[in-house]
């Protein structure tokens, strides 16, 4: 199995995720949290397909994958959250609840 083929399945397990994670981290905030994640997964679309299915093929770790996806943590700008004045230390809980959902949701795809 890739996450190539499994994409629509992961982005609606990180959408469903992302109910949880909205509550717990901003919880005013869920529509803007799901606008900025779902530009996140966009922007990021390329490169987690990309190793999504070199994990899947085992060309790189779990720890490798992991070690990529963090990477990308930057690229989660949060836009919308920032708008509406969400604070900085809740911006980044919520950032990185965003990067360890899209990992475990991307092994699930996988079925690793």
């Amino acid at each position: 199995m890739s996450l190539s083929g499994s994409w629509d399945e992961f982005v609606d397990a990180v959408r469903e995720g992302l109910k949880r994670l909205a509550e717990n981290t901003v919880q005013e905030a869920f529509d803007q949290a799901e606008a900025d994640a779902m530009v996140f997964l966009q922007g990021s679309e390329q490169s987690l397909r990309r190793w999504g299915d070199a994990l899947a093929q085992g060309k790189i770790t779990k720890d490798d994958f992991e070690y990529l996806v963090g990477g990308q943590k930057d690229l989660a700008k949060m836009h919308a959250l920032k708008a509406i004045g969400v604070t900085q230390a809740r911006l980044e809980r919520f950032r990185t609840g965003l990067i360890s959902l899209v990992v475990s949701s991307a092994f699930d795809a996988i079925g690793l």
